[in-house]
């Protein structure tokens, strides 16, 4: 089992301008190992090639290097690869793959190398690369979303902070409050927002965290001479902030990544202000991944937007994965790594999960089957160190739920949400 004929890959590569793209300006190589066999890919100025001369074979220091047991290579290149073999980097932390070379060349072309690997998947199945689905929608000229946005005025620890958020739903509906992962903003909301089934009887609010999205940085705070740094007793006392500013009595939480390490983190030191936290791949912790390679002058939002491509689900629509990584492409660069702080170095709740009283505050976990940052056998622990809580897995999702495929989230969320409703009476 090895990479499919070179001379095939040449061809698809030359006819894919998602390749030329993301490859552009790369002159190295990218070298395979399956078992005791390697294969090379010869890159010059973003060209694949079989024809190893002079510029291909000095150029080393840009090489990038794959090796993998047979076995996991062959679940790699399946048609549609089960979780945790979906992408490199998954199979990386999770399977034991080698990634090698330059650190800085595997962040600037990872895109490419993520590419590459669709191309080998699509040769070794001889289908195309080129996906020909997207989601099908009636026509919508001149009709309006569901959603409203605009803008509240925040006081965040004496700092004024203009937010920006969208809803739906009645005024008087139960406040749900919709929270978006590291780097992004409430745009990964936009499908759920839309949902009238569960606006019928909740007021649905994704909004933007400061430093994200529209909620442009405060006026008289010298935020540019300092480095950004997501801490949690601050984005705790943000949230509830913002819940206050709106008047929202208790709303129900929800997030992702690290809005769902936000919802136990909530229900263990805020649980007063809300009457239940729903946590989307959520875990008592997760070291390890808090870096400078997040945020380098040497590597544009590219590179962010094509490592979260990775924790999707390959089931997910490509219009769907496309747009959460386009989400991610236009962030802030600094936010990004800023969040990450919070996901990987201030979030942990190991010692304080079995602390929180579902008594007072209901906690509901899920996480999509694809996600290899929090897999589910990471939320699953965080739920049996709660008592009272809820988990389940969500079969062929993956990190971003409610953006990647919205119609199967929601088909996991509106029994969630129904049965808090009826409890409330």
């Amino acid at each position: 089992m090895t990479v499919p004929g070179m001379h095939d890959l040449v061809e698809r590569a030359a006819d894919d301008g998602e390749w030329a793209i993301t490859a552009r300006a790369w002159t190295g190589a990218i070298r395979v190992t399956v078992g005791g066999e390697t294969s090379t890919a010869h890159i010059v100025d973003g060209r694949l090639t079989d024809v190893v001369d002079g510029a291909a074979e000095a150029v080393g220091s840009r090489d990038i290097t794959i090796a993998a047991p047979p076995d996991v290579w062959a679940r790699m290149i399946e048609p549609v690869p089960v979780p945790m073999f979906q992408d490199v980097q998954s199979a990386q932390y999770r399977e034991g793959v080698d990634v090698g070379g330059d650190e800085l060349t595997k962040h600037q072309y990872f895109a490419a190398l993520r590419r590459f690997m669709d191309l080998v998947r699509a040769s070794a199945n001889r289908v195309s690369a080129v996906p020909i689905e997207s989601p099908r929608r009636p026509t919508r000229t001149g009709t309006f979303d569901h959603a409203v946005g605009r803008y509240v005025y925040v006081d965040i620890r004496g700092v004024e902070h203009r937010m920006y958020f969208e809803e739906h739903g009645p005024a008087d509906g139960i406040p749900l409050i919709l929270q978006h992962t590291a780097g992004a903003d409430g745009r990964q909301w936009r499908h759920v927002l839309e949902d009238t089934g569960l606006a019928e009887h909740y007021r649905l609010i994704a909004y933007d965290l400061p430093y994200h999205g529209k909620s442009v940085p405060p006026v008289g705070v010298a935020w540019w001479s300092r480095e950004y740094r997501l801490e949690r007793e601050w984005l705790m006392d943000a949230v509830v902030a913002f819940c206050r500013a709106l008047d929202l009595h208790r709303p129900v939480y929800m997030g992702s990544s690290i809005g769902g390490h936000l919802a136990v983190d909530l229900a263990r030191y805020r649980p007063e202000h809300f009457r239940a936290v729903i946590g989307l791949e959520a875990s008592h912790a997760t070291p390890g991944g808090y870096t400078d390679w997040l945020h380098h002058p040497a590597i544009s939002n590219d590179s962010k937007a094509s490592v979260m491509a990775g924790v999707m689900s390959p089931q997910a629509p490509e219009a769907y994965r496309r747009e959460t990584s386009f989400v991610y492409s236009q962030g802030w660069p600094a936010a990004f790594k800023g969040d990450i702080y919070y996901y990987c170095v201030d979030h942990d709740l190991t010692d304080e999960a079995h602390r929180i009283d579902t008594a007072l505050c209901e906690v509901h976990l899920l996480t999509g089957s694809y996600d290899y940052g929090t897999p589910p056998s990471a939320s699953r622990a965080l739920a049996d160190d709660i008592k009272g809580a809820t988990f389940q897995e969500m079969e062929g999702l993956g990190h971003f739920p409610m953006s990647e495929d919205p119609d199967r989230f929601l088909g996991y969320i509106r029994p969630v949400l129904a049965g808090i409703r009826e409890r409330l009476g």
